[in-house]
């Protein structure tokens, strides 16, 4: 497939409902679809608490936010733009928005422990240069999602701004977004958390290219 910048910021406006309603999902939030297309409509959508509602705004800014970065060829790779991101999404919710976290965490369902908060930085830049060391661009994004996710780098919402910096990445090289669909989420879950425990990335990575080509293949 011809790498187009310009087609993959189109796409991504094209399945903005979408992108919104699948990382919601990935949080777990309340949401259904017609109920985010009518928000994202601006249109008031009731029956759910105030604090769902803010968290949905954050995921609505945050997509906004990236597509907007890579349109004004503004993103990178970098801890400054990962930062700016989880700031975004994280706002009202996480501790210390917009930093690496400044303690301990752990993950539901498993016990494997995240990297000391003194290690985020060097751990941080070991991950970007290790995985621009590979050759295909998508392999690079995928890897950046799942070292997002299981380095823990915020107090949270470290899935969600691993899986806006994958897709920073795809479209600032021309390929079309990445979304995980709702209706895989569980195949989703079990995977992350077999890949927490044992840092083994192909399940997920094939996961992952299975999401995208799902999505390019339908703008082919």
């Amino acid at each position: 497939m011809k790498q187009d910048k310009e087609k993959a910021l189109f796409i991504a406006n094209k399945v903005f409902t979408e992108l919104v309603f699948d990382v919601q999902s990935l949080e777990g939030m309340p949401f259904t679809m017609p109920e985010v297309q009518t928000y994202i409509q601006g249109v008031t959508v009731g029956g759910h608490k105030v604090s769902d509602v803010e968290k949905l705004k954050q995921q609505k800014l945050g997509w906004e936010t990236l597509i907007d970065l890579v349109k004004t060829d503004s993103f990178s790779l970098t801890k400054e733009t990962a930062c700016s991101i989880q700031k975004v999404i994280g706002k009202g919710e996480a501790l210390e928005p917009g930093q690496f976290r400044s303690g301990q965490v752990g993950i539901a369902g498993t016990e494997y422990k995240p990297p000391h908060t003194s290690d985020l930085d060097e751990i941080f830049g070991r991950v970007i240069k290790e995985i621009l060391e590979l050759e295909d661009v998508r392999e690079q994004a995928y890897c950046l999602h799942l070292d997002f996710a299981r380095n823990q780098f915020f107090w949270d919402g470290n899935k969600r701004t691993g899986l806006l910096m994958l897709n920073g990445h795809l479209m600032s090289n021309g390929y079309a977004p990445l979304s995980v669909p709702a209706k895989r989420l569980t195949e989703y879950n079990a995977g992350m958390i077999k890949f927490y425990e044992s840092g083994e990335r192909g399940e997920m990575m094939t996961f992952l290219k299975e999401c995208h080509e799902a999505m390019y293949g339908r703008f082919a």
